[in-house]
């Protein structure tokens, strides 16, 4: 870890409160995602890796690492590396779930452009395209539209020849009261001095140490099943996102023999571009909020009246006046110059949950790229750092839902892992009526 050195002009910004929250939890705990795309098509390794290179001149932040100025502040300051691509032959249809086991394991390396990368499970028909991305610089949207600028590139590669100007932070865009200030975040040197030698010597112990193995469990929604669902979650007075939160957390209780009543809670995260000033469109970057549900749950709990309360939760955190109410909180946090480890704490004690979702909802995202077409996305794929928690990544593209579950090992060494996505999906299924009929299961 170095201070800014050479060309000032490399340096784009300092990073907001939040990607500075993140990148401090990062150095304890990676918090990294991977998106995955199935891709049906045939093209070749340089035409993925010249669309890389024009996405990457595209989109700034594709193009940088994190370094300390004069003022111990981290900066995104600029560098001319390419992003890495590892190819590896396709293996079969599950053999993209162990790639994506192994790339979560892998931590990033902040002052090392850039941050991000991409595995290629290569075939002639069929490939997966795994793109790995480091989270200060983007979100679970942003991954979807680099994928999408990704396969246009391959097929048309003059359409993605402009440089994007460079994204604000979340902080700069965030409407605010008159009498309402940003703080300054600017250590003293003493605090510059301490921060310094920790974020080495944690980084150092980070990347030597990336023993950070979950397993990966995906699975999707035919056709009919996805639009059923979509029809009676209306009926319901709710959203798919309620009624697939409350599919697994009803099948979490059930993996407690306990009849007493339960208190779960459950983690959203929440794409709030559309309420920044001006509106985020399709810039890649970090533009989520998240929110936190309370329920308490018997096994016997109706899946229709969780998925109601989840969404009545998030509607009241989500209202214009409560949805930006944690950003000075966390603006205030990043002034006192928090650790790495009192940073990921924090975020614990925060948003400790018992399940951890991220729906990037449905994706107004084509389809058919020349020959190639998009048939499938899975992601944001990530670890909780939370003993015995899973992680839920959702996503509707055309008229089928896709989803990815991650569960640390002491799930799956307890067999429960696979239980909880199929309990999760029978729930599903006796909810919308189906009786199974119409669902795809992706493991055998």
């Amino acid at each position: 870890m170095e201070l800014i050195q050479g060309d000032r002009n490399s340096v784009y910004r300092l990073l907001g409160a939040e990607e500075q929250m993140l990148w401090l939890g990062d150095i304890a705990h990676p918090m990294h995602f991977a998106m995955t795309a199935q891709i049906e098509g045939k093209f070749s390794i340089e035409q993925l890796k010249q669309a890389l290179a024009l996405v990457q001149q595209q989109h700034p932040l594709l193009r940088v690492r994190i370094a300390l100025d004069e003022a111990g502040q981290p900066c995104f300051v600029e560098a001319d590396t390419s992003i890495p691509v590892r190819v590896v032959q396709r293996q079969g249809e599950q053999h993209w779930q162990r790639e994506v086991e192994r790339e979560l394991s892998i931590p990033f390396v902040f002052w090392e452009a850039p941050l991000v990368r991409v595995v290629l499970l290569h075939s002639t028909d069929v490939s997966e395209l795994i793109l790995t991305c480091y989270h200060p610089i983007s979100d679970g949207m942003s991954a979807a539209y680099l994928i999408r600028d990704i396969l246009q590139a391959i097929a048309i590669p003059e359409t993605n020849t402009n440089s994007l100007p460079l994204p604000a932070s979340l902080e700069d865009l965030v409407p605010r009261r008159t009498d309402e200030n940003r703080l300054p975040l600017q250590p003293t040197a003493n605090t510059r001095i301490r921060k310094q030698a920790e974020l080495t010597q944690r980084s150092q112990l980070h990347t030597q140490n990336s023993d950070f193995r979950d397993c990966l469990y995906s699975g999707s929604l035919s056709k009919e099943t996805t639009t059923l669902l979509i029809s009676r979650c209306r009926h319901e007075q709710t959203t798919v996102h309620g009624a697939i939160c409350a599919a697994f957390l009803l099948a979490l209780i059930r993996q407690n023999s306990s009849a007493q009543p339960q208190i779960l809670k459950c983690f959203s995260a929440i794409n709030i571009r559309r309420y920044l000033i001006p509106p985020v469109g399709e810039d890649v970057g970090l533009y989520v909020s998240a929110e936190l549900t309370s329920h308490t749950l018997t096994a016997d709990a109706r899946l229709w009246d969780v998925a109601r309360s989840l969404k009545q939760q998030l509607n009241r955190g989500m209202a214009s006046d409560t949805i930006f109410r944690g950003i000075p909180q966390v603006e205030v946090w990043m002034s006192e110059n928090p650790s790495p480890s009192q940073v990921l704490e924090g975020m614990l004690e925060e948003y400790g949950c018992d399940l951890l979702v991220a729906n990037l909802g449905r994706l107004t995202l084509a389809q058919k790229f020349g020959d190639l077409e998009l048939q499938a996305i899975y992601g944001p794929a990530t670890i909780t750092g939370m003993e015995k928690k899973a992680m839920l990544a959702v996503a509707t593209l055309g008229d089928r839902l896709f989803f990815v579950l991650v569960c640390p090992d002491s799930l799956t060494t307890l067999g429960t892992a696979e239980n909880l996505k199929k309990d999760a999906i029978q729930l599903l299924n006796a909810a919308i009526e189906t009786q199974g009929e119409g669902l795809d299961r992706t493991l055998p």
